[in-house]
């Protein structure tokens, strides 16, 4: 009988109705600006860090992996919040808008031209958020992904 509860319970969850999706806002809030500047920072960082590692760089990927695997809960947590957001607002097609926006990000990290100059900027970039933690990776997202806010309307 005991056995029984938990294939009840599992049927049960599969067969009743999901709850209805959340109407668009046509805006996001605050916390999701916020996360989207966050992940689209990552996508940048990382990207940059690969590129300059080697020649101008010695251990730039390696920073960013370092400092990437220590804050996974709260990228995580950004990564979620912004699948929710989009998820909300662009209902039929949002993980083909998102690939997109993403795919658009790479695409003009990986087209910046790799110079000394490009690569010191990376490496003053991967020291703070080394010393400063998340706060600072995210103070640094604020400023550098600000456009953001013109690719999305924030909720008032």
């Amino acid at each position: 009988m005991r056995r029984s509860v938990p294939i009840l319970l599992l049927a049960f969850a599969v067969l009743s109705p999901s709850p209805a999706a959340a109407k668009p806002k046509h805006c996001f809030s605050a916390p999701e600006i916020s996360a989207e500047r966050e992940v689209r920072h990552g996508i940048y960082l990382r990207e940059a860090s690969q590129r300059c590692d080697g020649q101008y760089l010695k251990g730039s990927n390696a920073i960013w992996q370092k400092f990437e695997a220590a804050n996974g809960t709260k990228f995580k947590s950004a990564v979620d919040r912004r699948k929710k957001a989009w998820s909300r607002e662009f209902p039929d097609d949002w993980q083909y808008k998102i690939n997109h926006a993403d795919g658009r990000l790479v695409t003009y990290a990986r087209n910046l031209p790799r110079t000394q100059g490009f690569c010191a900027n990376i490496d003053d970039l991967l020291k703070e958020v080394d010393k400063r933690g998340y706060g600072g990776f995210s103070a640094q997202a604020k400023l550098l992904q600000n456009e953001v806010i013109d690719d999305y309307k924030v909720c008032q």
